[in-house]
């Protein structure tokens, strides 16, 4: 079974899309990195994220499909490539940084968010050249982004 790992700045719907993703896939998990963060300096937890989620990969991958929304940077990703066992499927979402900014659905990002969402439009964390694929998610509903995936 695939992991499906959803990539983007913060506020592309990452975690939206996921949920929707995960829906319509018979059996599937969804995971929200988010979830795995630890309290502490950033980097910390990132990394405490990407370990936890690591774990769950370990223990549940190749029972069930897993979707998971969490941004990834090359270092990271090349840890993921090897706990999936080539199994493993990453979809940047690629949104808009003025739609991010602006805000999606109920959630607005705090002026914190905002400027990590900046950062991480910089840093290209949009266009991760380690990715399966890339869709430009900007004005379409979320479970239209989940059906594109699903059809990866």
């Amino acid at each position: 079974m695939p992991v499906i790992w959803l990539n983007g700045t913060v506020g592309s719907g990452k975690s939206t899309v996921g949920r929707a993703l995960a829906a319509r896939l018979p059996g599937a998990r969804f995971l929200d990195g988010d979830d795995f963060a630890t309290v502490g300096p950033a980097p910390e937890r990132w990394r405490a994220a990407i370990t936890a989620l690591l774990r769950q990969v370990r223990r549940l991958g190749g029972k069930q499909v897993l979707v998971i929304a969490y941004p990834l940077v090359a270092a990271d990703h090349a840890r993921v490539r090897a706990a999936c066992r080539g199994r493993l499927i990453v979809v940047n979402l690629a949104t808009p940084l003025s739609l991010v900014l602006r805000g999606r659905g109920t959630r607005q990002l705090t002026p914190t968010e905002q400027h990590r969402a900046r950062q991480m439009q910089s840093q290209a964390y949009h266009r991760r050249r380690f990715a399966t694929a890339t869709l430009a998610n900007t004005q379409h509903p979320p479970g239209r982004t989940a059906r594109q995936i699903a059809r990866l």
